[in-house]
Formats: structure tokens, sequence, C-alpha cells
């Protein structure tokens, strides 16, 4: 009798192992999620154009950090419209996304005019699924 659970046990260890492993290669299968960010250097802080420079491309990958943390884990939006006399008084829209996004890589940081920046981000979907595994209560709320 022990030995038929031991080896049941096995078997199902083993489809666990092989169903992950299948998984795994249809999700590297999939293209992978990718994100833009721009910045411009002249409204950036900095005393010479090369600091502004420097902070123009931490501003466009953080820009596109961002999108991809709203491709991954969702975004919430609040909107709120005020009307007064038939006309609108004030119209209000707010997001924010909360996530933590690993494994992004810079595909390409580009200059695409005298002063801005555009930097493009990816993310294997392999490692979105490890993610948003890892940290289910972020995506989707």
């Amino acid at each position: 009798m022990k030995t038929i659970f031991v080896l049941a046990a096995c078997l199902l260890l083993a489809g666990c192992v092989a169903s992950e492993q299948q998984l795994r290669a249809e999700l590297q299968e999939q293209l992978p999620y990718r994100a833009i960010g721009y910045a411009s250097m002249r409204i950036q802080p900095g005393n010479t154009p090369a600091q502004k420079q420097l902070m123009a491309i931490r501003a466009a990958k953080a820009a596109a950090m961002r999108e991809l943390a709203e491709k991954i884990y969702g975004a919430d939006i609040s909107g709120q419209t005020s009307l007064t006399g038939g006309g609108v008084y004030s119209d209000q829209l707010r997001s924010s996304v909360d996530g933590l996004v690993r494994g992004a890589r810079v595909v390409s940081l580009t200059p695409i005019r005298n002063d801005v920046y555009e930097a493009v981000l990816e993310v294997e979907a392999w490692e979105v699924a490890a993610m948003r595994a890892r940290w289910p209560n972020r995506h989707h709320r």
C-alpha cells in the first residue's frame, strides 16, 4: 500500500513539473510586453545641458516603466465631472498604478528631436506571469 502511495505521489509531481515546463515554453513563445516613454530635456532640472540630458533619459525610462506596470497590473482610474447651469463646471481625471516590475530590459534609448528622448523597455511574457503569480493582489484591482 505504501509503495502505491509513493508511486502515485511521484506520478503526480512529475505531472506538475511537466505542466509547469509546458506553460513556461508556451509563455516564451509569446511576444514580450513593450512600453515606450518620452521626456523633454528642456523641462528637466540641471545646471548644464549634460545634466538635463541625463535627467531626460531617466525620466523617459521611468515613463516607460510606468506604462509597463499599467500593462501588467492595470491602472486605477477615477473621474469626476461637475455641472452647473447645464454646462461643465469641472472635469477631473486621476489615474494611478501600483506594481513591481522586474526583468525589464532597455530595447532602445533614442533622441527623437533636439530635446526629447524616447525609451523603449520590454519584459518577456513568462516574466510577467511570474510577477503576477508572486504578487497576485497587485494586478487587476
